[in-house]
């Protein structure tokens, strides 16, 4: 009996050792995961409230910036395009432009009656004021990105602001910032594009910040739970072992271990 005694307390002991017990700890890749989609989220999920509030504070404040100056480049865009169709007439630019002496760079698409010429090659050029000359009904040119750059930066376009005037033009010098000035209406155009561009950056750096936040982020909350789950790697384990006493009782010593 004493054996049979014995032997059920060594296979107990045997099955308690092989089971031990281990706190359950974070799962990494949840916790980057999370703080990538939405910063804050794995610092949140690990435990650290605190930084988890400082991350959504932050996203929060770099999605309003982005938007904020998005919005405001948006509605300086269409203010100095209004500006440039109020007093840019490509009526004007095309009678007094003449590709063989005026300085030519760049190209641009004149639509008369829905015929298309470009003005910087001379014949078609020739063929353009020919077309004008014989009557047309609608004169236009192609009014993209480009077009309203190159009015306010090229002299090609210059003679077709609404107050150039022959021989007060300023000349520039853009690698010291000091822009061409061909008409008051071209320069104070040039000034609204450029306080638009650094504008639409502003917004730029908002939605770079806005990256960096979700990358930074998830790389702190992997290091966050990742030294979270060492600390906390505690295996606890039952210890039994098999007693008999002097007098042949039999018994169990028990005992708790833990590893950290």
């Amino acid at each position: 009996m004493k054996r049979f005694i014995v032997i059920m307390i060594i296979g107990l002991t045997l099955l308690q050792a092989q089971v031990p017990e281990k706190i359950k700890s974070k799962s990494l890749p949840l916790g980057i995961g999370l703080s990538a989609v939405l910063p804050g989220a794995g610092q949140w999920y690990s435990g650290h409230k605190g930084m988890a509030i400082m991350y959504i504070a932050l996203e929060a404040a770099f999605i309003t910036g982005m938007a904020y100056f998005n919005h405001q480049g948006a509605l300086d865009i269409e203010a100095y395009e209004d500006f440039a169709d109020a007093h840019w007439d490509v009526g004007l630019w095309v009678n007094k432009y003449n590709p063989t002496i005026d300085p030519t760079t760049h190209r641009a698409v004149v639509y008369v009656d829905n015929r298309s010429y470009s003005p910087e090659v001379e014949s078609d050029y020739e063929l353009m004021i020919t077309d004008i000359q014989n009557g047309c009904e609608d004169l236009r040119i192609q009014k993209d990105y480009h077009f309203y750059e190159n009015i306010g930066k090229y002299q090609q376009f210059k003679k077709g602001w609404d107050d150039w005037v022959a021989g007060e033009e300023v000349p520039g010098d853009p690698l010291n910032d000091i822009y061409a000035r061909y008409s008051d209406n071209q320069y104070n155009y040039a000034e609204m594009r450029r306080e638009a561009n650094v504008i639409l950056d502003i917004g730029t750096y908002f939605a770079t910040a806005i990256f960096l936040n979700h990358f930074i982020s998830a790389i702190d909350a992997g290091f966050r739970i990742k030294k979270g789950n060492e600390n906390r790697d505690i295996l606890i384990t039952l210890h039994t072992t098999p007693t008999i006493s002097q007098n042949g009782t039999a018994g169990l010593q028990t005992g708790l271990s833990v590893t950290f």
